[in-house]
């Protein structure tokens, strides 16, 4: 034995003195208890029930992956797999049916220094569609779409009618309008309904839509006034889609917020500034929250701007967003300079305190 490792205690016995960098160490077992859970208290925790902390993720990612492969979460709740995956160098996939859940996930990506650029797909139309067919099945088209509509009358509380093309429930002195699974609800299809509204002397129109024609809050309902029809428009949430949500009663349909920029041009550069945002449903909001609010940008968690948005994916190419510590909001985005002069679209997207996307396309000529 060296002598540089041996020591005598005060009794003059001798012990051998061990370094643990020197150690060659055990494998790590299977039962890990040398850390814990998140505390209530930690900022680290984002309302998830089932969270886990991240030190845990870290471990299994660097234990089963190097730099630069690919690690999936297909339910990844609050984003933790995501984050230590990013934190860790590795690319990633998150996936969740929750809106709440991947908006959690965003901010908390965003939050990490240095990040590399990521997307945010939705299925969207190609999900229910394949959600309508798995819910209907056996039947043909004609019975699933009435199912489909009886299916959403009966969430939002209404009950079906018949003898109409476009209007398909009624909810007290209301006719109800559903939108398909895969089309977004447009004007013209509104319009149409409200002729029937018309014809059925019925001066009140919910119409309920998975999707909707970019631009046309301010338009259809300057259009209903003028007709002397009071609209509605109501977003059907993906929640309806979860057999658990809907066991619960936990779907609610939201109205469709609308909002308003201001888009200065000079040149080939271009800035956008959010000027306005209103949401219906703000009797939803806790009343301790609603205390809180004190103009129409407290109701924005997050804004978003595609400054060439080519009728596809959308490309975060700006953003302001409020985080826990931080809750201040730019309003004016940073200055954007395109390559070439010409005309392009520019899609705003904001996510509001409920976590529902409110989108709309702008068109811009730099020169």
């Amino acid at each position: 034995i060296k002598e540089s490792i041996i020591f005598f205690t005060n009794s003059g016995v001798p012990r051998y003195k061990q370094f643990l960098d020197e150690m060659e160490g055990l494998p790590v077992q299977d039962v890990w208890i040398d850390f814990y859970g998140i505390s209530s208290q930690s900022n680290e925790r984002l309302g998830f029930e089932t969270q886990k902390p991240e030190v845990l993720l870290d471990r299994i990612i660097k234990a089963s992956s190097n730099e630069g492969n690919l690690v999936a979460d297909f339910f990844c709740g609050s984003g933790t797999t995501c984050a230590v995956a990013e934190k860790l160098g590795r690319r990633w996939i998150g996936c969740d049916l929750g809106r709440y859940a991947i908006h959690t996930t965003r901010k908390r990506l965003m939050g990490i220094e240095n990040c590399k650029p990521f997307e945010i797909l939705n299925l969207g139309k190609y999900e229910r569609q394949v959600w309508q067919g798995a819910s209907f099945n056996g039947k043909d088209r004609e019975t699933i779409l009435y199912e489909y509509l009886a299916f959403i009358l009966k969430l939002y509380g209404a009950e079906p009618i018949s003898g109409f093309q476009h209007l398909h429930g009624k909810k007290g002195k209301a006719l109800v309008h559903i939108g398909a699974v895969d089309a977004p609800v447009t004007i013209n299809e509104i319009q149409s309904a409200m002729e029937e509204c018309k014809m059925a002397q019925q001066d009140e129109l919910h119409v309920l839509g998975w999707e909707w024609e970019m631009g046309m809050n301010d338009l259809i309902i300057d259009s209903a006034k003028g007709q002397g029809i009071k609209l509605r428009l109501l977003v059907i949430p993906n929640e309806v889609m979860e057999s658990e949500a809907v066991r619960k009663g936990d779907v609610r349909f939201f109205e469709l917020a609308y909002l308003q920029t201001n888009i200065e041009t000079s040149g080939r550069t271009v800035t956008v500034e959010l000027t306005d945002f209103v949401i219906p449903n703000t009797e939803l909001i806790p009343e301790e929250a609603r205390e809180k609010i004190t103009k129409w940008s407290d109701y924005v968690d997050y804004w978003a701007v595609d400054f060439n948005f080519q009728n596809d994916t959308f490309v975060n190419q700006w953003t302001s967003y409020r985080t826990r510590r931080d809750r201040t909001l730019e309003l004016k985005s940073d200055l954007h300079t395109y390559d070439a002069p010409g005309k392009y679209k520019i899609l705003v997207k904001v996510i509001d305190v409920f976590g529902i996307d409110t989108s709309q396309v702008f068109e811009v000529e730099v020169s």
